[in-house]
């Protein structure tokens, strides 16, 4: 009787079940990792986010009538094809499980990953305090799984056996200079021989784990982690050399003297802000302001609104070049020389709202800081700052330019750290000259 119910149910597999397994790409190769020492690992990650990217009705994995995994009577009850049928669907951070996935595979290859699941108390303070973040596209999925049945009555035990390859595109991205530095795609996979409950799940993080472990071999990986610079393919602007008028040198700073010089500058529901350079309508400020606009709305400190255009950006050094049709007579001094260190500054801009236009600060040269990423420099300050300040300048305590504001340390514990480009560096890339 036995052998008879196994003939009729193999009869009816092969008339019933004719899914036919999905084809398995070949995975990228591991390269070789050497395990990074405690002294080496200088720079810390977290895992930002996770996305599924696959387009929708795509076939992401089967239940065939043949299969190469361990499982009694496989996809008896279960048989056919599965699609996605969602949209572009958020699947994890260094909070979920895959970001415990991904810290105990870049932790065991020697890297300072944020997000330990042992940490209770300070797991989401140093996610968020993370040098790098690195997010995750998931692009493509196929597998082929085995659902275990009862070998007499044909009943399911929803115990699963598989294999699954995975595709992810890898970016990085530098919190300091706020850019993507690095970018890479890796494949995964995994196959789960013995059916097990939860085995598709348990399959999918082993093949996430097995792309994570490439991404994480490349030498553009760990020359960051050891402090090192990669390059970057943004250096400096082509375009023709323009020439901008100094202003005249001033022995104190005084806010009466660059009111009208400074902006804010008004894109989508966001703002930023900026400043005058030159006489002929020029306007210096972050390239993250601009973001990927080609004209801007900039509104003065007396109220004027009018658009600018932009003529020049550079997204590795964070600073973008505008042109309005104001004219400024007597247009504000840069110093292009760096300030000392205790040296007393001033940061003015538009923080937080609008209706702040035109706030000033006080504080002194703290330190200055190089990016261990792109070996950028940057003016530490505890001249305060905040959002929608950024692309404001920096003066001296002469009234002369010396920086433009860009970013700031923001945790619970930390306070008076904040960064400015030195203008030297940002007229540089821009190809901006001084007048003689």
């Amino acid at each position: 009787m036995k052998y008879l119910i196994m003939i009729l149910f193999l009869f009816f597999v092969t008339s019933c079940n004719t899914t036919k397994q999905m084809v398995i790409p070949s995975t990228s190769t591991k390269t070789s990792f050497t395990p990074l020492k405690m002294n080496e690992s200088k720079s810390n990650f977290a895992l930002a986010k996770i996305i599924n990217d696959i387009d929708r009705g795509e076939t992401i994995f089967a239940f065939p009538a043949k299969n190469n995994t361990k499982g009694n009577m496989c996809n008896y009850m279960t048989q056919g094809e599965v699609t996605y049928a969602g949209g572009k669907q958020f699947l994890g951070d260094w909070s979920s499980e895959l970001g415990e996935v991904f810290y105990e595979t870049l932790t065991k290859m020697g890297y300072t990953v944020a997000g330990d699941p042992s940490d209770l108390f300070n797991q989401k303070t140093v996610a968020n305090s993370a040098e790098y973040l690195i997010g995750a596209r998931l692009l493509k999925m196929s597998g082929n799984f085995c659902h275990e049945h009862h070998w007499w009555d044909g009943r399911p035990l929803y115990k699963y056996s598989g294999e699954l390859f995975v595709e992810f595109e890898w970016s990085v991205f530098n919190t300091l200079t706020k850019d993507i530095i690095y970018k890479n795609k890796t494949s995964g996979y995994y196959k789960q021989n013995d059916p097990i409950k939860n085995g598709i799940s348990v399959t999918f993080d082993n093949s996430f784990a097995d792309a994570a472990e490439k991404f994480a071999s490349s030498s553009e990986m760990r020359k960051l982690a050891v402090g090192k610079t990669i390059k970057s393919a943004e250096v400096k602007s082509g375009n023709t050399l323009i020439s901008i008028s100094q202003g005249r040198k001033s022995e104190i700073f005084q806010l009466s003297d660059i009111q009208s010089k400074i902006v804010t500058i008004r894109i989508g529901r966001g703002h930023g802000s900026g400043f005058f350079v030159g006489d002929s309508g020029y306007i210096l400020t972050n390239a993250h302001v601009v973001g990927n606009a080609n004209k801007v709305r900039i509104v003065t400190n007396q109220g004027l609104e009018i658009d600018a255009m932009l003529i020049e950006k550079n997204k590795t050094r964070d600073v973008a070049l505008l042109k309005s049709q104001i004219k400024n007579r007597n247009p504000l001094r840069i110093n292009i020389n760096p300030p000392k260190i205790t040296e007393q500054v001033y940061a003015v801009g538009t923080p937080l709202k609008e209706s702040l236009n035109t706030t000033v600060t006080k504080g002194i040269v703290s330190a200055f800081r190089t990016d261990k990423s792109s070996n950028l420099k940057f003016i530490q300050s505890d001249a305060a700052i905040s959002p929608g300040n950024s692309g404001g300048p920096l003066f001296n305590n002469s009234g002369e330019v010396v920086g433009i504001a860009v970013a700031k340390y923001a945790s619970s514990s930390s306070e008076g750290l904040n960064l400015f480009i030195p203008i030297k560096d940002a007229l540089n890339v821009l190809n901006v000259d001084l007048k003689k």
